[in-house]
C-alpha cells in the first residue's frame, strides 16, 4: 500500500489555530505518533511541529515519551480527555482524507524476508 502523498484539509481553529487542530485531530486518528511522520503528514516543517508540540503538551492536551523518539498521544489524564478525543475524531469524520491517511500509514513490522 503506498503512503498518503496528500496533506489534511484545513481544520476549523477550534484549538487554538487550524494547525493545532489538526495536528491534534491527526494525534486522535492515529492513536499516537511522533514529530517527523506529523510534520510529514502537515507538510510542515519539524521545528514548527516541535513547538507546537511543546505548546500543546504545556497546555496539557498531549503527552508525550521518549522511546528511540518522542511519541506523542492525547494526555489521557486531561481533564476532559474522552470529551476531547470524542470531539476530534467527529471533526475527523468530516474529513475523509484524515481516514485515508490512517488507512495509508503502515503500523506494524514487515515480515522478515519479505520483499518490498
Amino acid at each position: 500500500m503506498e503512503e498518503y502523498s496528500a496533506e489534511p484539509p484545513d481544520a476549523p481553529p477550534l484549538l487554538g489555530s487550524s494547525v493545532s487542530t489538526a495536528m491534534l485531530i491527526l494525534v486522535a486518528v492515529l492513536e499516537e505518533s511522533y514529530p517527523a511522520e506529523l510534520a510529514r503528514l502537515l507538510g510542515s516543517s519539524i521545528s514548527s511541529v516541535q513547538r507546537t508540540l511543546d505548546r500543546l503538551e504545556r497546555e496539557g492536551l498531549i503527552a508525550t515519551r521518549k522511546l528511540g523518539v518522542r511519541r506523542v498521544t492525547l494526555n489521557p489524564l486531561y481533564p476532559a480527555a474522552n470529551e476531547l478525543k470524542a470531539l476530534l475524531l467527529r471533526l475527523a469524520e468530516g474529513y475523509p482524507e484524515y481516514a485515508a491517511i490512517k488507512e495509508s500509514l503502515r503500523r506494524r513490522p514487515r515480515r522478515r524476508g519479505k520483499p518490498l
